[in-house]
């Protein structure tokens, strides 16, 4: 049955650009309910991964997105969108116990060579499409979008495999051909993207990755100053993206504009946006937030139907729907969540750390965009960070006997 659950994980990675009442609500409760008997019949398995430290940390983040789902209905909101981003976020919890069984039943090589396919088929598909003129124009600039239907989201998962595979090209020699050539094909995706904020989170998860790995931590950051100078004028003058920091950099930051007045940029536009939630959550919401999912409910910008715009920022959208106080309890165990990863990136473990930094990657990137709930969190994240708790309980296996008669029954 764990076939059967990897082959829907991978249709609906590479069916996402397919959006409607039915997927968005029906496939979460079908998985679901597939991922139920499948946790009944290996209850073995559930019974050890209960005791992880990883999925402690999912049950409070869960806590946490459901109590304030709660005050959401306080505020009297609509439930709809509270309820498709529970189911989610259990569907994050899922893949991550997919990715764990995955491990512990020796399948592991077989999770990673279907997670490789999602990526290899996504990225394939909007570099060709990229040249037969599958996209949209955006900002006067033409962007793929390859078979998912978003700029934003073929490039998040540019940028998740540029990190994940690049690391593992530089720490280990098995499949470093391999590695090397996603890594480079996903660095030409996000170019062709020409998205800032996937550029920028690239480069930074590459600064901090030197840093830490540094012997000589000021030489690193030297080189680096140096190396980034003449790349930013490359890219600044001779990409896509370069088109947008020139028009970015001349239009400016303004938050004062008259109601219908044309913002030059998507940089004004998402400043603008982030005031009008920040000042609504300010007068409306200071402690307990919006609730979850509620910030296209708020008073800030609005499509002409009346619905509200996304935050465009994930640690926006977190903060105004949570308030300070969960606010700040679901980031401190999002740090735990990654820890065990982080503690095995100093070791320089491949696999871990290579995951850590792109998790470096993605929370750079949520300071300007969505991308929690996207494929390259939503989905990669999640069942990648399963795969490396069962590692974990593995490689633990000579300090703590896992009894193979508990996992028959």
């Amino acid at each position: 049955m764990s076939y059967l659950l990897l082959f829907f994980w991978l249709s609906r990675v590479l069916s996402i650009s397919i959006d409607n009442s039915l997927l968005r609500y029906g496939v979460p409760v079908f998985m679901l309910s597939m991922m139920l008997i499948f946790i009944f019949i290996n209850r073995g398995a559930i019974q050890i991964f209960i005791k992880t430290d990883n999925y402690k940390s999912f049950v409070i983040i869960f806590s946490i997105v459901f109590c304030s789902a709660l005050i959401g209905i306080y505020n009297q909101f609509p439930i709809t969108q509270s309820i498709s981003l529970l189911l989610k976020f259990l569907l994050m919890g899922s893949f991550m116990f997919l990715g764990f069984v995955m491990v512990l039943y020796g399948k592991r090589q077989m999770a990673l060579v279907v997670f490789a396919i999602a990526i290899i088929i996504h990225l394939h598909a909007g570099i060709v499409g990229y040249f037969l003129d599958v996209g949209v124009i955006k900002d006067d600039v033409f962007r793929p979008t390859g078979m998912t239907g978003r700029v934003s989201i073929l490039a998040n998962i540019a940028l998740f495999s540029c990190i994940f595979y690049g690391v593992r090209a530089i720490l280990s020699n098995r499949n470093r051909v391999f590695s090397i050539y996603i890594a480079l094909i996903s660095f030409t995706t996000i170019i062709m993207c020409g998205t800032l904020k996937n550029l920028a989170a690239l480069l930074g998860a590459v600064g901090v990755f030197a840093i830490l790995s540094a012997k000589r931590k000021v030489l690193t950051i030297f080189i680096i100053l140096f190396v980034s100078i003449p790349t930013m004028y490359v890219l600044v003058f001779y990409t896509p993206i370069g088109e947008r920091i020139i028009e970015a950099f001349v239009a400016g930051v303004e938050i004062e504009v008259e109601e219908g007045e044309k913002l030059e940029s998507s940089l004004q536009w998402r400043v603008l946006h982030w005031k009008l939630l920040l000042d609504d959550w300010y007068a409306r919401f200071f402690w307990h937030g919006s609730g979850l999912g509620q910030e296209v409910n708020m008073n800030a910008l609005k499509l002409t139907s009346g619905k509200g715009f996304s935050a465009h920022s994930d640690w926006i959208k977190f903060f105004i729907e949570l308030g300070p106080i969960l606010f700040c309890y679901f980031v401190y165990m999002h740090i735990k969540l990654v820890k065990p990863i982080y503690e095995q990136s100093k070791s320089r473990e491949p696999f871990d750390t290579a995951l850590f930094y792109t998790f470096v990657s993605m929370v750079i990137a949520m300071l300007a965009g969505p991308v929690y709930d996207t494929v390259s969190f939503f989905y990669c994240f999640w069942f990648l960070l399963g795969i490396s708790s069962g590692q974990h309980v593995m490689m633990n296996r000579d300090n703590k006997i896992i009894n193979s008669d508990q996992l028959a029954h």
